[in-house]
């Protein structure tokens, strides 16, 4: 706008006015966590209180490595369904449980822990790495 006013004395600032107005609005709209954003974020909100609302006073999902409750059993029933529809495949052949969304966070994070040391273990053992690393450490020194 400033080019149109200083440089072409003017001319055509009423077309580009509007078109810069457009273009920041659409800018705006288009921008993920903008502004205009919370006008469907908010109502989105809403629903997911109401949702855990709903989850809390229903039945809880139990891990089914440790036996504790962690979510509501229709969040968890919901969230293996809506992976299968978006093609996800979190079904576990031979473990504790069917499906991944079944072990509790703190299970899965010491089931990660478990199997990497698992592969780990395969290739020496975690104390003779450690030894060896503890040797090379000495070394440079």
């Amino acid at each position: 706008l400033w080019v149109s006013y200083t440089w072409m004395h003017g001319s055509g600032y009423e077309f580009l006015a509007i078109l810069h107005a457009i273009t920041v609005i659409f800018t705006l709209l288009w921008l993920p966590f903008g502004k205009f954003f919370h006008i469907f974020q908010r109502p989105a909100q809403l629903g997911v209180a109401f949702y855990k609302d709903a989850g809390q006073t229903g039945e809880q999902a139990h891990c089914r490595r440790c036996g504790d409750p962690f979510a509501s059993r229709m969040h968890v029933e919901d969230l293996i369904e809506v992976e299968k529809q978006l093609g996800y495949r979190y079904d576990i052949e031979e473990g504790p449980a069917e499906h991944y969304q079944l072990i509790c966070p703190k299970c899965r994070r010491s089931m990660l822990a478990l199997a990497q040391s698992k592969v780990y273990g395969e290739s020496e053992s975690w104390s003779e790495s450690l030894r060896k690393e503890s040797a090379h450490g000495q070394n440079r020194e």
